[in-house]
């Protein structure tokens, strides 16, 4: 399944969720709400392999956090820009920039555990105290203002953000310098908790930094969180009173980097040139791997499928416990419609690790494509009913019911894809066809029949 990085987005940093005016399940709904809205107007990566590390680094900050049971919808969005953002609800964005602009994993981790220490410290909530109470309708439509705004239509946003009620909730939205100290603080300790270097924020800070003073535009993650030479001296002498770690470089970082850079490029044929260029200069044997892998994959955006397979089989042969290689071969495949060979390999990598996300839908897609709907079924609806907001899984399920011709389950499936990204009459439309084609299976149409209320009420309160 190939993925092409193409879109560039400007996306405000809106903060961290707040316990406070608005309560858990108030939070949930209204990130939620804003989630289906960022999704039907910004480009969201579809790339299981990037999602799943993505998802594996926030969680494993999260869990090192003062965050109570925390349930997260976590995306990525496919732009350069440097960016990071939390909304109520625990709704986490990550922009590709970060992966292309950081120089260790480490660096990331110290941006995701600073937002993740404005939400667990309810900085949003209390900024929004100290001013006035906002009710949840006019802080909906205040976040609904800014998603046409990051979507592009940046006048038409600001102009519904400038509303007299509108306005003040977002003069709330850069923190306070005490509650970035504090956002600093806190963050370290998790990372240092997670068993990573607090030296890295002060590190990557100073990136930013350096990317203000050289560009006109500063990096998007500065609008919300100014930084300047002070708080990068506090950062540091923090960092210096907190334990030592063992410092790490983790191959998995270095791959998801020449995997995003590829993309990033220009032309495939570009790629390439860099790649190839990079390959040549000498390096530690993470770097060869990491040129290497970049190289493989800028192949096979190239369509030049023969030299990706050389170079991502001679990988996969020298380390045969990195399953990113066999996966990488299996893309090749699938970009051939040789199916049949990619899900030999997906099997094969499905035994060895259970339940992995990336190898699951890829396996899906395959057995889609090769007139397999039925075993595609059988992975997805497991992995539906542990990601209930997974956009892209729904849109997957709808093929693989589509090609069986069930068509309540298909109609079921488009429609909980096309409201997840804001289509509410779009997607009720689906619903009711899944309602209609459901009747001779009574506890199928109740539960159809249920989901669309659930849908329609839904709708109707975030309008």
């Amino acid at each position: 399944m190939p993925w092409t990085a193409n879109a560039e987005s400007v996306l405000p940093d809106l903060g961290g969720v707040s316990a406070s005016p608005l309560s858990a399940e108030q939070e949930y709904k209204l990130g939620r709400s804003w989630l289906r809205q960022i999704r039907g107007q910004l480009p969201i990566l579809s790339d299981p392999l990037i999602q799943e590390y993505s998802e594996n680094l926030v969680y494993r900050l999260a869990s090192h956090s003062d965050l109570e049971e925390p349930d997260l919808a976590i995306i990525v969005i496919n732009s350069k820009d440097i960016n990071a953002f939390a909304v109520p609800g625990g709704v986490i964005g990550l922009n590709l920039g970060l992966y292309l602009n950081a120089a260790n994993e480490d660096e990331v981790a110290a941006v995701v555990a600073h937002e993740i220490a404005h939400v667990s410290q309810h900085h949003f909530g209390r900024r929004l105290v100290e001013s006035q109470r906002m009710n949840k309708a006019v802080l909906a439509a205040m976040l609904a203002s800014l998603a046409v705004a990051i979507a592009g239509d940046a006048e038409a946003g600001m102009a519904g953000i400038m509303t007299s009620q509108a306005a003040a909730i977002h003069s709330q939205l850069a923190y306070s310098r005490n509650q970035e100290r504090e956002a600093d603080r806190v963050g370290m300790h998790t990372l240092v908790s997670a068993g990573m270097d607090p030296e890295a924020m002060a590190s990557f800070f100073e990136i930013l930094l350096r990317g203000q003073q050289l560009n006109s535009r500063p990096p998007e993650f500065l609008m919300t969180h100014p930084i300047t030479e002070d708080r990068i001296a506090d950062a540091r002498g923090r960092a210096r009173t907190l334990p030592t770690v063992l410092l790490h470089d983790s191959l998995h970082f270095r791959l998801i980097k020449a995997r995003v850079s590829s993309g990033f490029l220009g032309s495939p044929e570009n790629a390439v040139a860099h790649f190839r260029s990079q390959f040549k200069s000498t390096g530690d044997s993470l770097h060869r791997q990491t040129t290497a892998y970049g190289l493989a994959v800028s192949y096979l955006r190239n369509r030049e499928y023969d030299k990706a397979r050389e170079i991502l089989s001679k990988l996969a042969a020298h380390h045969p416990n990195e399953y990113w290689y066999r996966l990488g071969l299996a893309e090749i495949d699938q970009a051939e419609e040789r199916h049949e060979d990619a899900m030999m390999r997906l099997r094969d990598l499905q035994e060895l690790m259970p339940g992995n996300y990336a190898v699951t839908v890829m396996l899906a897609y395959s057995q889609i494509k090769s007139g397999q709907p039925k075993q595609a079924q059988a992975l997805l609806r497991p992995l539906l009913h542990q990601r209930p907001s997974d956009a892209g899984l729904w849109r997957l399920a709808a093929d693989a019911w589509g090609k069986e011709g069930e068509l309540a389950e298909a109609h079921l499936a488009r429609g909980e894809y096309l409201f997840l990204n804001g289509r509410d009459d779009a997607a009720l439309a689906q619903m009711r066809y899944a309602l209609d084609n459901s009747k001779k299976s009574f506890p199928l149409h109740s539960r159809i029949k249920a989901r669309l209320h659930e849908m329609e009420t839904q709708s109707k309160e975030e309008k």
